[in-house]
């Protein structure tokens, strides 16, 4: 039988720089934009993550596209 994923769910996180610690190591906030379509290319949605961060007053870390699903055998 084979797996198959449903109640997949998309995410974009972005992490954005956030001051620095004792030691001077940069600290992270994430932003998160949920409900983003499963179907959305990596490209596109980089391009969406890369558009969103620009308009960030802080620096951007990383962008991440974070999915999620439930694992059935059918």
């Amino acid at each position: 039988m084979a797996t198959q994923r449903t109640n997949i769910t998309t995410s974009l996180k972005i992490k954005v720089e956030n001051g620095t610690t004792n030691t001077g190591t940069v600290k992270y906030a994430t932003r998160t934009f949920s409900s983003i379509n499963p179907e959305i290319s990596d490209e596109d949605l980089l391009a969406v993550g890369q558009g969103l961060g620009a308009l960030q007053t802080h620096d951007v870390g990383d962008v991440q596209r974070v999915e999620n699903a439930t694992m059935i055998t059918g």
